[in-house]
């Protein structure tokens, strides 16, 4: 028929990518802010994960972020967030690779990470304050590879695999270890476990598939 466009469509993406990059945008999300009560709600009202091995360290976690979640206070959150991760001066646990692989903010890990972003056609918005070697950033950039965006699409899983191990395995236990030790943790310390075991998981996953 002329003058009709013809229909695109998009890249199939599993409901299990779907669900990783569920994770990732929570994970994301997490670290950006502190929760409001509608994000502490909507966790405290998922379900369990579904899995034959009960003791899986990623289902516990997730069970003990529903609990958590279930019982606590936004208010509350928001100075746990605000002590951990903004500090006065310095904040106590910092977020970002740089800090954790170097010692020092805006280093070799930071300018590899906009490297990264480059060439796969990412850019920074002007509005964003965020670093891009951040948590938060990083997370939100797997949340984009794996089931895409407006006019991006899904990446494959090695392109994924190489940014996960180039820019979030080499420092994301250190992360966790430091949210997890910290007499300030109390909800993000069951935050990081739940991160801990999902990036464990997703670690291993891409050390089978690809």
């Amino acid at each position: 028929m002329s003058g009709v466009a013809p229909l695109k469509l998009g890249a199939y993406v599993s409901p299990e990518d779907h669900g990783r990059a569920n994770f990732y945008a929570l994970i994301s999300r997490l670290f950006a802010d502190a929760p409001d009560q509608a994000l502490l709600q909507a966790i405290a009202g998922s379900p369990p994960l579904a899995s034959d091995d009960s003791g899986e360290p990623l289902l516990l976690a997730w069970s003990k972020l529903i609990a958590a979640s279930s019982v606590m206070d936004a208010d509350a959150a928001r100075e746990e967030y605000d002590a951990l991760f903004v500090g006065v001066g310095k904040a106590p646990v910092n977020l970002h690779a740089s800090h954790h692989l170097t010692g020092f903010m805006m280093e070799t890990p930071l300018a590899e990470v906009r490297s990264a972003l480059a060439q796969i056609g990412f850019a920074r918005l002007e509005s964003q304050t965020v670093v891009e070697d951040h948590l938060a950033a990083l997370c939100e950039v797997m949340r984009l590879l794996i089931v895409g965006a407006d006019g991006i699409e899904p990446a494959t899983l090695s392109t994924q695999k190489q940014f996960f191990e180039a820019h979030i395995a080499p420092w994301f236990e250190l992360c966790c270890a430091a949210i997890a030790k910290s007499s300030l943790a109390n909800f993000y310390s069951v935050v990081a476990q739940f991160v801990g075991s999902f990036l464990l998981v997703e670690r291993e996953g891409f050390a089978i598939d690809v």
